[in-house]
């Protein structure tokens, strides 16, 4: 339904005539006998009562056609648009154009009514999203104009919003929602578009009686005479960067470009074929990109024009990153889409949005864009990731201007309901945050771990792991020990990574304390069968420097001991083969050492069929694990 920016009003008849009102668009008052729109379930086929039957349109409507030669059909109360001809009975919204589980329809008398499927009710008045539980309020609302606000403009060091409006005004508000000065009016129909000069002093407007019209913003006047060219709507308008030229489109398919100081054209009209609804130059200035009813963006230069397909539907909104390398667009498929400007590679395509998307902007600092749809909402994107923000932020109807304050605090929206709403950019942002932050806390309990990133537990770590790997600033790591973690006096600590999944128990060993040897069994898993993350635990002991396994070389006293033992048991042996012998069992010293002990261990054991066998004891950041392997006898 955002095609009711094609035709606000009436227009000059000439050339092919497109765009040519077929009814007048004027408002008329329903019969006071139409207290209450048909009651819900009598949607069924019948005979049209207004003036001229089925052959007629109903009061307040008129037909207008697109450049491919269909028609299309404007409540101009309600100012929405239907493919479809109005008759009773006949659904005039396209699915999905209203709120999940409504429709469009129209009473046998010729007004306009909807109906809720989710309450089972009809309401002359067109549905309104809900607002979730503790959605974001905007800062601002301003009850700006009588029509449509079609464009919005941010000005000024205080920030004031310039609005222009289908009921043919254009207004200065201050951020608070006083206004500044009068009304600018141009008599010249609803004002369809409007842009500032880059130094603020000057504004455009394109009106819907075709006309350009340019004013002076300190003595809020009209400068000159209208520049005539287009005949029929202009839609869209934009300033050179150094503000030499001005650029217009319009439903007639021309794009025209113009010297703001004489009001005339400085080069032949662009002939598109196609109606236009946005156009934007390159912050650059060498280029300028427009798009339109053909579902293409077309980038302008004066090497010729380079043709970026892609989109579904119509193009209806862009603009430019401030390199000039990207372009963001968005369009009645319900997408926004990121390309390359240089040849028009498509870099990602952003959906969320259930209408068209009219307006879309980048922020100061180019980390996200912020986009206004007919779908009632505005919401912000992460351009890093290309994800949406946040929930979306609402207005009661359609959306179609947007325009980001320059500090990039603030944000202001407006459309069908003639309001104009100041969000905080901030807050919008912090509730993504916060959301996210949930989402991901909920996602670590659900599967049994606890991310803890506050300050604290950043402390807490940094306080255990120090400036070196071994966390006590020492490179001495063989004679490290490991504080005791759990007990059975003192319950398992809250759990703050999401690798506590391997639960180990660490517990000091006392050099007097026996080890006791078990049979060679496997306690650890990952995961268990059910998927959920196993909850068993392994005993990890500390080792002992002299229960570690080839970690230290023997001393020169060991080695002597050793020798004299190979000695004493093999007196008649050779010279070489002794030192051999001392040789091997010095390097098993440890070995030995360990291996008596564990013999005592093991026959003072339950396990006293066991027969000994090595301890191997590895360390590794800073955790040590111990595995033991025993045979039967």
């Amino acid at each position: 339904m955002w095609e009711e920016a094609k035709s606000g009003g009436s227009v000059r008849q000439k050339g092919s005539g497109r765009g040519a009102l077929v009814a007048s668009p004027a408002r008329v008052a329903h019969p006071a006998r139409m207290d209450c729109p048909p009651p819900y379930g009598e949607q069924h086929r019948q005979d049209a009562l207004w003036s001229g039957g089925n052959e007629a349109l109903p009061p307040g409507w008129h037909q207008f056609q697109m450049t491919d030669g269909t028609a299309r059909h404007q409540d101009n109360n309600l100012r929405i648009v239907s493919i479809y001809r109005p008759l009773p009975g006949v659904r005039l919204d396209r699915p999905g154009r209203l709120i999940s589980g409504c429709e469009w329809h129209i009473s046998p008398l010729g007004r306009s009514y909807f109906i809720n499927h989710n309450t089972r009710t009809t309401s002359w008045k067109k549905p309104t999203p809900e607002r979730t539980a503790g959605s974001l309020t905007p800062l601002c609302v301003i009850e700006a104009h009588s029509n449509i606000i079609r464009s919005l403009a941010c000005v000024g060091t205080s920030n004031d919003v310039m609005s222009a409006s289908g009921d043919g005004s254009i207004r200065q508000w201050r951020r608070d929602g006083e206004p500044v000065g009068e009304p600018w009016k141009g008599n010249g129909g609803g004002i369809a578009a409007m842009a500032v000069s880059p130094d603020e002093k000057m504004v455009v407007s394109g009106s819907t009686d075709g006309r350009v019209r340019l004013w002076n913003r300190n003595n809020e006047r009209m400068v000159g005479n209208p520049w005539e060219g287009h005949y029929s709507t202009v839609t869209c308008l934009d300033w050179s960067p150094n503000a030499r030229q001005v650029a217009s489109a319009s439903i007639d398919g021309t794009i025209r470009r113009w010297n703001p100081d004489t009001g005339q054209q400085t080069a032949p009209p662009i002939q598109t074929g196609q109606w236009m609804y946005v156009i934007k130059y390159s912050p650059q200035g060498d280029t300028f990109a427009s798009g339109g009813e053909d579902n293409m963006l077309r980038v302008w230069s004066k090497d010729g024009e380079l043709l970026i397909r892609g989109h579904d539907d119509v193009v209806l909104s862009l603009c430019w990153s401030k390199d000039g390398q990207r372009i963001f667009s968005g369009s009645a498929d319900l997408t926004i889409r990121k390309w390359r400007s240089i040849d028009g590679g498509e870099l990602a395509v952003l959906r969320g949005h259930t209408n068209g998307v009219a307006s879309i902007c980048v922020t100061p600092d180019e980390r996200h864009l912020v986009s206004a749809s007919a779908d009632c909402s505005v919401r912000i994107w992460d351009l890093e990731t290309d994800q949406q923000v946040g929930d979306p932020l609402w207005h009661d109807d359609a959306l179609r201007a947007l325009v980001i304050f320059p500090d990039g605090n603030c944000f202001a929206s407006g459309g069908l309901d003639h309001k104009i709403y100041i969000w905080s950019l901030e807050a919008a942002l912090q509730r993504g945050r916060d959301k996210s932050d949930a989402k991901l806390k909920g996602h670590a309990a659900s599967s049994g771990d606890i991310l803890d990133v506050s300050p604290r537990s950043r402390q807490h770590v940094n306080s255990r792991s120090g400036n070196d790997f071994w966390g006590d600033g020492t490179t001495n790591h063989i004679s490290r020990h490991l504080a005791p973690i759990t007990s059975p006096s003192h319950p398992s600590p809250r759990r703050h990574n999401l690798f506590d999944f391997l639960r180990f128990t660490l517990q000091p060993v006392e050099t007097s304390q026996a080890i006791p040897l078990y049979p060679r069994r496997w306690s650890f898993s990952l995961f268990n069968r059910s998927g959920r993350i196993s909850t068993k635990t392994i005993d990890v002991a500390p080792a002992r420097d002299e229960d570690r396994y080839g970690t230290v070389p023997p001393t020169e006293a060991e080695m002597t001991a050793a020798m004299q033992q190979v000695g004493g048991n093999a007196g008649d042996s050779s010279t070489s083969q002794g030192q051999a012998v001392a040789g091997a069992q010095g390097s098993q010293v440890h070995m030995t050492a360990q291996t008596s002990h564990a013999t005592q261990l093991h026959n003072s054991s339950p396990d006293a069929g066991l027969r000994e066998s090595p301890l191997y004891v590895i360390g590794c950041c800073g955790l040590l694990f111990r595995f033991d392997c025993h045979r039967s006898t």
